[in-house]
């Protein structure tokens, strides 16, 4: 479709923003209606927009892992099923070698019909609860092959010319350990799907279809355009960076590699991945859907706030994935536990993005989304199973600190409040939450100081613990100087004689069991010695760096009996170390 008659640059804006606000309305339709406290609390999903050939006209302010993934979807079943897409269609799938991410995250994709011309499509969904496999939760770190993980749904219709698949939702009914939460979350997605549809509908009627056809055209166009200048003015070139797992999921000893080579040239870029360590004998595999939503977000790192998030910001990125690589893993490899490779990746990319716009990029950030599942039985007898990611915070910025207690660029995610949680598992109980001083990254802007957290299990009978932890063996990185932050730690029943120092694991829990994470602190900017002397002394008065640190790190001498700076004593150490 081509460009509208008598072209106006304001309303294309205002259609933009009109799909901006009806995303909104979507993400508010599955946090009211949805039952899992990972969608409404943590906002672990995504809706948008898809024009009718599958390419993203808007994504939502959810989470940034599962950007892009709806384009391939539509794309594939558009190819794989001609002629057989229908209004009052709802399609659902969670299959990663379908080109979604891992099992626990279901997609929803809804066809928006005017009159008989497909003209765009409405989708939303994210993780779920439970989809069955071998540990509670679905994120197991020791599968050995996709199908010990769960449940896995190739590109199906939930709904048929409005009419459900009953059949199917029978499957899902049985297939989870906490189906009327993951039945009530799907839902969701499909009433969000269902206000998407009629707000654009709405946008047709104003419009007409032709017109707003060639306005969204235009605006994916325009995107790209914004998105190539931004490009143009970075520095061509070929960049490299690489970055380590702990481990593949099984051997302690095996650590994993992931190695990027980002091209510049003039308005297009490359990232390559050749180099990258081989696919893994556990679920630690992430596929591509899933590396093509690091790698679309980090490249909107790059650009300005006013390049649109749409699909015209990929057209001159070309991704290059080695097949059977452990981001590109061949099935049926397992890849449940993709997030902890997912978040390294992200600390590559912006690693190396670094070299090319220094000015944009910030440290490394505290590092993998820490996720845990514990399952066991309330007072009640009710069976639960408790999802939850450990954030910590941003690495050093060019300007300021990096952020304490929040979740990592990539992601975007929210955190789930103590009261939320303990209400609705009563038999967790949380004995510790919050800020351990001196595991900074030390730099001229500090990274985001470890959080930690400790869970009580109350449970009536033994549960079941799941961890998915990394950054135990080298800390996030810091850039021009700065240090790197603390590993994490992680450790059941810490400080008794039963303590287990633990990496990714599936145990048992007996009630009156203890799990305590430190996650890693996030890598400091620039020399720690550079750092204002005010800056440091507010760091030791919110107890988040000690005296002794501000000393022997910073350089920065405070008064014991004031709490002041001792100018005279800052300046003799600070003119040692330049010495």
């Amino acid at each position: 479709m081509a460009h509208p008659d008598a072209f106006s640059i304001i309303t294309m804006q205002l259609i933009d923003n009109y799909l901006s606000a009806a995303v909104d309305e979507m993400m508010q339709a599955v946090v009211r209606t949805s039952l899992s406290p990972i969608t409404r609390e943590v906002f672990d999903f995504q809706c948008g927009y898809c024009r009718a050939d599958g390419e993203i006209l808007l994504e939502g302010e959810g989470t940034y892992i599962h950007s892009l993934i709806y384009q391939s979807l539509i794309e594939n079943w558009l190819r794989d099923n001609p002629g057989d897409t229908h209004p009052g269609d709802v399609m659902i799938t969670n299959d990663p070698y379908s080109d979604a991410s891992h099992l626990p995250d279901v997609y929803i994709f809804r066809p928006i019909f005017a009159g008989d011309d497909l003209v765009a499509w409405a989708v939303g969904g994210g993780h779920q609860r439970d989809v069955g496999g071998m540990t509670p939760g679905s994120c197991p770190t020791n599968a050995t092959e996709i199908h010990q993980e769960g449940l896995r749904l190739p590109p199906l219709k939930l709904y048929e010319r409005g009419v459900a698949n009953k059949t199917l939702f029978t499957i899902l009914n049985a297939a989870s350990r906490t189906p009327d939460i993951v039945l009530a979350d799907i839902g969701a997605y499909v009433g969000a799907c269902i206000v998407g549809e009629q707000r654009f509908l709405e946008l047709v009627a104003e419009h007409g279809r032709d017109r707003l056809d060639g306005y969204l055209e235009a605006l994916l166009d325009y995107t790209e355009r914004l998105a190539r200048a931004e490009i143009e003015a970075m520095p061509d070139g070929v960049y490299h960076f690489e970055d380590r797992l702990d481990d593949d999921g099984v051997n302690p000893e095996n650590g994993v590699t992931i190695r990027l080579a980002i091209t510049v040239a003039g308005d297009a870029m490359t990232y390559d991945f050749e180099g990258t360590d081989g696919q893994v004998a556990s679920s630690m595999n992430n596929p591509i859907g899933s590396t093509r939503s690091a790698v679309v977000t980090a490249v909107r790192s790059m650009m300005g706030s006013e390049v649109p998030r749409n699909g015209g910001a990929w057209r001159p990125v070309t991704l290059k994935v080695p097949y059977g690589c452990i981001l590109n893993p061949k099935p049926p490899s397992p890849v449940a536990s993709r997030g902890g490779t997912a978040q390294r990746l992200s600390d590559v990319l912006l690693g190396c993005q670094g070299q090319i716009r220094p000015e944009r990029m910030l440290a490394c950030s505290s590092g993998v989304d820490t996720l845990l599942n514990i399952a066991g039985a309330d007072a009640a007898g009710e069976r639960f199973i408790l999802t939850e990611s450990c954030w910590g915070g941003w690495g050093g910025r060019p300007a300021s600190d990096g952020i304490d207690f929040m979740t990592p660029p990539s992601h975007n995610n929210s955190n789930t409040p103590i009261e939320v949680n303990e209400q609705v598992y009563p038999a967790i109980l949380y004995d510790r939450y919050g800020f351990v001083a001196d595991t900074e990254g030390a730099g001229r802007h500090r990274g985001a100081v470890a959080v930690t957290r400790e869970w009580l299990y109350r449970g009536t009978t033994d549960g079941i613990l799941q961890l998915r932890v990394d950054r135990r063996t080298s800390g996030p990185y810091g850039v021009a100087g700065g240090a790197a932050g603390t590993p994490l730690s992680a450790v059941v029943n810490p400080g008794t004689d039963r303590a287990l120092d633990t990496g990714k694991i599936t145990t048992a829990l007996k009630p009156g069991d203890r799990l305590r994470i430190q996650v890693a602190g996030a890598g400091g900017w620039g020399a720690p010695e550079a750092r204002d002397p005010q800056a440091v002394l507010a760091d030791v008065r919110n107890e988040l760096v000690s005296p002794a640190r501000a000393r022997t790190v910073y350089r920065v001498a405070i008064d014991d009996a004031t709490g002041s700076i001792d100018e005279a004593e800052t300046a003799r150490l600070r003119a040692k170390a330049g010495a």
